[in-house]
């Protein structure tokens, strides 16, 4: 006895023994630091109503329910059942317990019965279905929260699998659609946005990797139709054209006026004339204003010419034309007119743009020099500082009144003017979508106070912009 007993006492699992009535007959160390009792309070006792007697609930468990009984009642073992069992200080731990007759020349004499706690294994499988529940439900909420999205979802992981929610399948039948590179580029660790045009829909892309610990799980993009913002737009800039042209037509009429008032003095000077010297005299002068009146007439079709592709235009003379149409205002305003043109390559661009956006930052610095001052136009070849690519920049400078720090951030957003009477508030905003379609960039400097005035400065690639294309295209 003392020899199986020591067997038992080195035993992984808690061992006890128990007579057909249920009482304990033997018992091991394993058992007796498990549930805290000696084991002279074991041996002797009825084990059920020592470690075995209420439900996990507190609700009292008779042991006629006891499955470890039923080894006696039914004649079978039990395996790896998972209880409760209560200690000495009556504190609860799980056990998976297992049960097997002890049978004596065919008959079942006892019962021996082997456990070992698995709290802590339980409260992992709690503590891992509460998790896995958790992420079922998170998994429902982003699916609910994706499918819910008025935009086009797409989600691609680095094997070629794609799910899109329904928005997208109603837009492309959930492909991705080929002409955009947006979710290739997040594959590929980018974020990116791209507009293409779809038959008659225009699509706006915004795509940005997935990352877990450093590594891309895959790339998500969100698609919208900017149709109606792309038409709306289209109108904003045609409208923005119209008030161009209408405030360039103004100053168009006061040039020829000034002109056509001197030939109908000259001919009232002709009628009274006596001699044909000087009938010839006013005849040569009368012919140089109705010259002048042909170069602003040229240079007014010049400035409204579109081509349907871009061309190679000289900059320099492009700034030219636009400064002369502004000559009599010049001197009305009583304004100082400074250019220096170096020579510059060509640039590749549709020239009745790239004209309204001189016309547009000429006639705004214009009109903040209305007790006169200095107008600075410049042109140079330069290089971009970041790609290398060759270009040109132009800057027109001003010793106006200057920007309001309150205006300075929404330059270039439309609707923002500070010409509240005359302006639209759509010229640097038209301006700035013109440039960047030719690939360039606009930038302004402006400073109120002594010293006050503002520079715009446009630099323009020479061989124009990716997306360069025709107007409105």
């Amino acid at each position: 006895m003392q020899h199986w007993q020591s067997l038992l006492d080195f035993a992984g699992e808690g061992v006890w023994g128990l007579d057909l009535k249920g009482n304990c007959t033997y018992v091991n160390r394993m058992a007796v630091s498990c549930f805290g009792f000696a084991s002279e309070e074991m041996v002797g006792s009825n084990m059920h109503e020592l470690v075995h007697h209420h439900y996990p609930d507190g609700r009292h468990f008779p042991d006629s329910e006891c499955p470890i009984y039923d080894v006696v009642r039914k004649n079978k073992g039990v395996r790896q059942v998972t209880d409760t069992m209560f200690r000495k200080n009556g504190s609860p731990f799980v056990a998976e317990i297992s049960a097997q007759p002890v049978v004596v020349a065919g008959k079942v004499t006892g019962i021996v019965v082997t456990f070992r706690e698995v709290t802590d294994r339980r409260k992992e499988q709690e503590d891992l279905q509460k998790a896995y529940e958790l992420a079922e439900l998170k998994t429902a909420e982003l699916d609910a929260v994706i499918e819910s999205m008025p935009h086009g979802v797409y989600i691609a992981t680095p094997d070629g699998k794609m799910r899109s929610n329904h928005v997208a399948k109603m837009m492309s039948g959930g492909e991705f659609p080929s002409q955009l590179k947006t979710l290739e580029r997040a594959l590929a660790g980018e974020w990116s946005t791209e507009t293409v045009r779809r038959s008659d829909r225009w699509i706006r892309s915004v795509a940005a990797p997935i990352f877990l610990n450093g590594k891309i799980l895959g790339g998500v993009a969100v698609n919208s139709d900017v149709t109606q913002l792309r038409l709306q737009d289209e109108a904003l800039r045609r409208s923005e054209k119209l008030a161009a042209v209408g405030q360039l037509a103004s100053s168009i009429a006061h040039e020829i006026n000034n002109p056509l008032e001197s030939i109908t003095n000259l001919l009232y000077l002709i009628r009274q004339s006596e001699t044909m010297e000087e009938v010839l005299h006013y005849t040569t002068l009368a012919q140089s204003e109705l010259s002048r009146v042909t170069e602003i007439t040229l240079q007014t079709l010049r400035f409204n010419r579109q081509q349907s592709k871009p061309v190679e235009v000289d900059m320099a003379d492009l700034l030219r034309t636009v400064m002369a149409l502004y000559t009599g205002r010049l001197l009305v305003r009583n304004i100082d007119a400074d250019l220096k043109l170096l020579n510059a390559p060509r640039v590749l661009s549709l020239e009745g743009e790239i004209r309204q956006v001189v016309n547009n930052l000429v006639r705004n610095a214009l009109d903040s020099m209305s007790n006169g001052g200095r107008l600075l136009v410049r042109l140079h070849p330069q290089q971009d500082w970041h790609s290398g690519a060759p270009g040109v920049r132009l800057t027109v400078a001003d010793t106006g009144e200057g920007i309001s720090p309150e205006m300075k951030p929404h330059l270039y957003e439309p609707f923002h003017t500070t010409k509240e009477m005359t302006g639209t508030g759509l010229g640097l905003w038209v301006s700035k979508g013109i440039v960047e379609k030719h690939g360039g960039r606009i930038q302004a400097r402006t400073r109120r106070g002594e010293g006050h005035g503002t520079v715009f400065a446009v630099w323009l690639p020479v061989e124009g912009g990716a997306n360069l294309t025709a107007p409105g295209g």
